[in-house]
């Protein structure tokens, strides 16, 4: 009779320090915080006893403290808490990721049914969840790294504004919090002037007081109120913009913030005409950020461009959506960012088929015929290297004048942008001038298949036209919808 040797378990032999960083790479070794990562602590401390004390000994494994107020709401009876108090016990005194969703799927229906959403029994519910959940984690603010609020709705985010916005008279401010990041997720309503709810409107206190500290409330800051906060995000939820300027970000008359503990990135996206920062805020808020890096603008900003030039040196990456509300060149003409890298367009067309007031118009749109003209006339990004364009429509003609007129860039992303790819024919430049539209260019990516051919077209023709575009490349994307074309020798594919 053959007996099998067990063979031995060498995962058991590891050292406990390599098993440890194995479970921080399981759990926390993707940015993006999903269900199966916030779960796999618990699943991983499940398997066997000696895991568990591995699991239980690392603090910094237990270290995202999600709540989901739909389960909460459900085990309501059974203490909805209390998987958010063994969490934040297990995670000791390791800095914490804090993310609250107040979500209840998508709602389809009319403009009426989606207005009054903010009104149902499940929201008031969840609005409701907020006092018990943050009397919890303030007392933890010490540990604070990021603070995430998704909401589907207005009333949640309002109930934790209110929260957030009350000075605290005891415990220590949020010295660790690198990053805020608020997200009402009903784009819908920001298509309209007037902000729904119109009753909760106003956002009342100080901005984010609570996260302060009780020391630092009355006394004048040397520096950042939050000292090492250098992410915002705040998409369809608008604060009071002055009022952040101030206590938020530290801004005061006579003082201007470091470099060192500026704002990096910033991004304002889908605010109701009514509630967007004006352009002495808007523009207050830029010249407070002198480190910024990464500009985000949805659908948001001042609707009457900029105050004045604001000069920020250091921003490499500036993402653009606009929309029928707003002065686009005023915007850009105000804004000085001679080392910008990366710039996305993002065309209002994106979402007409779905809830724009605007009327329907499938031809060019004058206010992006405007701003790109106003790009290649004056030049704002004399080192942009990397454009993205979705949803741009706009002349050939006057995509051809951008494209001879960034002679570094690099690389190029067309989403649903067909005027874009015959204007980097060479056909078209000596209309204008003899030489090669995007001379540096090194990638294309463009979607959908449907304007694959006409770029197929543009690469013969600049091919004939110069010897090192022989060289261009097609290799089809796994999705089968975006298509990249590249000049690198290295690269594997079918040569064009």
């Amino acid at each position: 009779m053959n007996y099998r040797v067990p063979q031995p378990c060498y995962i058991a032999k590891l050292p406990i320090e390599i098993l440890s960083q194995i479970f921080m790479l399981v759990a926390h070794g993707t940015p993006s915080k999903s269900l199966q990562s916030v779960m796999m602590p618990h699943v991983l401390a499940s398997v066997s006893l000696h895991w568990r004390r591995v699991a239980l000994c690392n603090h910094s494994l237990w270290s995202s403290l999600v709540i989901d107020l739909q389960k909460v709401i459900r085990n309501q009876t059974s203490g909805g808490l209390t998987p958010l108090t063994t969490m934040i016990t297990r995670s000791g005194r390791s800095s914490v990721d804090i993310i609250i969703r107040a979500q209840q799927g998508p709602t389809l229906g009319t403009e009426a049914m989606i207005r009054k959403r903010d009104f149902t029994k499940t929201m008031s519910r969840y609005a409701d969840c907020m006092p018990a959940i943050f009397n919890l984690l303030f007392h933890e603010m010490y540990r604070w790294r990021s603070l995430e609020i998704v909401s589907d709705t207005w009333m949640p985010i309002h109930s934790a504004l209110q929260l957030l916005n009350t000075p605290r008279t005891e415990g220590s401010g949020a010295l660790r919090l690198e990053s805020i990041k608020l997200k009402r997720t009903n784009d819908y309503l920001s298509r309209f002037w007037l902000f729904c709810p119109s009753m909760m409107k106003m956002v009342e206190g100080t901005m984010f007081g609570a996260l302060i500290g009780a020391a630092s409330q009355d006394v004048p800051a040397q520096s950042s109120p939050l000292p090492k906060l250098r992410n915002i995000a705040l998409y369809g939820v608008h604060l009071n913009w002055t009022n952040f300027l101030h206590h938020t970000l530290g801004a005061t008359p006579n003082r201007l913030l470091p470099v060192s503990h500026s704002i990096q990135s910033l991004e304002l996206s889908h605010h109701s005409g009514e509630v967007r920062p004006s352009s002495d805020e808007f523009s207050a808020i830029l010249d407070a950020c002198p480190g910024l890096q990464n500009l985000v603008l949805r659908i948001s900003g001042p609707v009457a461009g900029l105050s004045h030039q604001v000069s920020l040196l250091l921003l490499k990456q500036f993402y653009y959506g606009y929309h029928f509300l707003g002065d686009d060149v005023g915007l850009f003409s105000g804004l000085h960012a001679p080392n910008l890298i990366k710039l996305s367009l993002e065309g209002r067309h994106s979402s007409r088929t779905t809830y724009s007031p605007a009327p329907e118009d499938d031809g060019e749109d004058d206010e992006v015929d405007r701003l790109l003209k106003y790009c290649a006339t004056h030049l704002p990004f004399p080192k942009l290297q990397e454009l993205s364009l979705y949803n741009v429509i706009a002349p050939v003609k006057t995509f051809t004048l951008l494209m001879t007129s960034i002679p570094t860039l690099l690389h190029l992303l067309l989403y649903r942008t067909p005027n874009a790819a015959p204007a980097l024919s060479p056909v078209q430049k000596s209309l204008a001038g003899a030489g090669m539209p995007c001379p540096a260019l090194q990638s294309i990516y463009i979607f959908p298949n449907s304007h694959k051919d006409s770029l197929l077209v543009v690469l013969k023709e600049r091919s004939t036209s110069a010897s090192r575009w022989a060289e261009w490349q097609r290799e089809e994307m796994l999705e089968g919808v975006i298509f990249t074309l590249e000049n690198d020798r290295n690269q594997i594919g079918s040569r064009v």
